[in-house]
């Protein structure tokens, strides 16, 4: 987004400026609304990109972390990320109670208006420096919401509390929710649906009334598909025992050789064939994760762009499209509208090797042939 903006108002500005809060319509509506708490600083650092995740608890507590991405790629904007990452450092509390302060307003007037006891805490600030295709610096602000979603038997319904939000270029918002609930349904279509989770891109979606909405439900996730399929499996084995005991031999009790104290007992060969079994499944899949450089549920959390510059970058910074497609298991369409997309922000470049793609960091310059690739 690239505006010159401090970043506790930012966050006052993506949340306070529209929805139940205000009528505004955006970071210059704030700004020329001199009635509002919040106004626009024109004297820290650019965020190219700000990441708002909401995990949801069964509870309705909603874990937040906002995160403003800062490009590394000038001395001006390194100088002025790690002048205000040393400010944080020096008096964290400080950065952190300015944004406490908002966000506790913003947790008030979201309370009022949707009728729902609503609170914050748990607030922190981090700094940290993320590197894929570009340096880049992150300042990390995380929290807990209670109430923001409302529970409701096995479903929760959450988003009222921020309706309306703007959003714009640069800005996403990721809604998650735990592993034992699944997606009923989610206002408007996401731009990106994950397994446990759905992201909204400024630039390609508007919320109007009544947006974001999400809508869980327990119970039909995978621990309860495991817990179902297991007493399935204990009634089939129970059956199987009963059937067993009732036609076996009478002799089968007795050792094959020997006499009954030789230690060797039908069935001990069978349990250590299936410990091994066992073992070589857990080491192929440890390989397997291994085989990339990053672990499976680390790429989980990384948006499609970053599972390939990670990926590219883990293999010695160029790799086969094809490659792409097998390790991260997308199609070979999906794969090439991320890569066209990376390519366009110049974070990633292609050439041929002759009949294959192959995709390459801009500071990967080593010679490459065919060989090399294999």
């Amino acid at each position: 987004m690239n505006v010159r903006v401090g970043l506790t108002v930012v966050v006052a500005v993506l949340l306070v400026g529209m929805g139940p809060i205000a009528a505004a319509s955006g970071p210059t509506a704030v700004d020329q609304d001199q009635s509002t708490p919040f106004s626009l600083q024109q004297d820290q650092l650019d965020a190219d990109e700000i990441r708002m995740d909401v995990t949801l608890r069964e509870n309705g507590t909603a874990e937040w972390t906002l995160e403003f991405w800062v490009r590394l790629d000038d001395e001006e904007s390194t100088t002025a990320f790690e002048s205000l990452e040393e400010d944080i450092q020096n008096d964290p509390d400080s950065h952190m109670q300015s944004f406490a302060d908002r966000m506790d307003e913003t947790v008030v007037a979201a309370s009022d208006t949707t009728g729902r006891e609503m609170s914050a805490e748990g607030y922190s600030v981090t700094t940290e420096r993320q590197s894929f295709a570009r340096e880049y610096g992150v300042v990390r602000y995380t929290f807990h919401w209670h109430g923001f979603g409302a529970v409701d038997g096995d479903e929760i319904h959450a988003g009222d509390a921020i309706e309306g939000i703007y959003i714009d270029d640069g800005t996403r918002l990721l809604v998650a929710w735990p592993e034992d609930y699944e997606l009923q349904s989610a206002t408007p279509d996401p731009d990106e649906e994950r397994e446990h989770a759905v992201i909204w891109r400024g630039g390609e979606t508007d919320f109007i009334a009544g947006e974001p909405q999400v809508v869980i439900t327990a119970g039909s996730g995978p621990n309860a598909t495991i817990i179902a399929g297991a007493a399935v499996v204990a009634l089939g084995l129970g059956a199987v025992g009963v059937w067993w005991y009732r036609t076996r031999d009478p002799t089968a009790d007795r050792p094959a050789g020997g006499d009954e104290n030789s230690g060797t007992e039908s069935g001990a060969a069978p349990a250590a064939s299936a410990e091994t079994a066992t073992t070589t499944a857990s080491s192929t899949t440890d390989e397997s994760a291994a085989s990339s450089g990053t672990e499976p549920a680390e790429m989980e959390l990384l948006s499609n762009e970053e599972q390939v510059l990670r990926l590219v970058r883990d293999n010695g910074g160029r790799m086969k499209q094809q490659t792409v497609v097998e390790e991260l298991g997308w199609t070979d369409a999906k794969t090439s509208k991320v890569v066209s997309g990376l390519r366009e922000e110049g974070d990633l470049e292609s050439f041929r090797l002759g009949r294959e793609n192959v995709l390459s960091l801009p500071d990967a310059d080593d010679e490459v042939t065919a060989e090399t690739m294999e």
